[in-house]
């Protein structure tokens, strides 16, 4: 997997790898393995997937699943190094799939042509996948993946506005949902559907870190400190405390591991106008990078 991509699909493929395993691969396992995808050579590869598959009454095996967003007129052999890695690493040839989720049609071949088809692999088009799959299963992490598949001639904005529809019906929590609206958003940019307009978009962009539990929760317990031992410096640190937890979580719900990283400089900071200034500009920022240079 390549691209700007790569983290929060890795993040959201992730959590649902079993449901690719079952639904889109026909695997019915009975237990299902995450093995480690770091591979030491002279420079350190990591692989996308590698499970263990157990199955009943056949043995078990390695499955590898590489996540690619575009072609890439290399990929059959990087998928033939990986295969070469995994045996060495398992002692075990694992059956491999591509997984393709780009908007440009698929060019990739699935073996290396130069050495035949003696070695290749399966590819998984989402284009050939029906979006009805996913999109009524009800759990709103299957939901989230039917942005990928195949809209059946649909035009593609009406999709991605039914898809936060069912999100917003299958997911009561404010704080998760924005989190799937978050993964919707990044998703349907592969998919040329970045740019819709309209509330429901607004919806999906700007979290209200005020409605948040654990912000209110973290100035509750301010507020009761100053009560209890009548210094106003003790209700500051609450607010303070509340108000780093509520930065922290709205980062992590916008941009993951990526606006987490922020988290080391803004804890340093105990001015409260300033972390009520920053995170105004969480709320409204587009991406990561309109926080990079966050007052001191």
């Amino acid at each position: 997997m390549s691209g700007k991509y790569d983290k929060i699909l890795k993040e959201i493929i992730g959590k649902s790898i079993r449901v690719f395993v079952k639904k889109i691969l026909g695997i019915n396992a009975v237990k299902i393995t995450l093995l480690n995808t770091r591979m030491q050579i002279t420079n350190e590869r990591e692989a996308d997937f590698i499970l263990r598959i157990e199955e009943r009454g056949k043995a078990p095996y390695i499955i590898h699943i590489e996540i690619q967003s575009v072609n890439y007129a290399k990929m059959p052999e990087r998928m033939l190094f990986y295969w070469l890695l995994i045996n060495e690493k398992y002692d075990e040839y694992p059956k491999q799939y591509l997984f393709y989720i780009g908007n440009a049609p698929l060019t990739m071949p699935n073996h290396v042509p130069k050495i035949g088809k003696g070695y290749k692999y399966e590819i998984i088009d989402f284009h050939d996948i029906d979006c009805e799959k996913f999109i009524n299963s009800g759990k709103p992490e299957e939901i989230v993946i039917s942005i990928l598949c195949n809209f059946r001639g649909n035009d593609g904005k009406i999709m991605k506005r039914l898809v936060i529809q069912k999100i917003r019906e299958a997911v009561a929590d404010e704080m998760l949902r924005s989190k799937y609206f978050r993964q919707i958003q990044v998703l349907s940019q592969l998919k040329g559907l970045g740019e819709t307009e309209g509330e429901e978009e607004e919806d999906m962009l700007i979290y209200d870190v005020e409605k948040d539990p654990y912000y209110k929760r973290g100035l509750m317990e301010g507020e009761l400190r100053g009560e209890l031992r009548g210094e106003l410096r003790g209700e500051l640190k609450g607010e303070i405390k509340g108000l780093l937890e509520g930065i922290q979580l709205a980062l992590d719900i916008k941009y993951g591991v990526d606006g987490l990283s922020l988290m080391k400089k803004i804890s340093a900071i105990g001015d409260l106008t300033k972390l009520e200034q920053i995170m105004e500009l969480i709320r409204h920022s587009a991406s990561v990078d309109d926080l990079r240079n966050l007052p001191d």
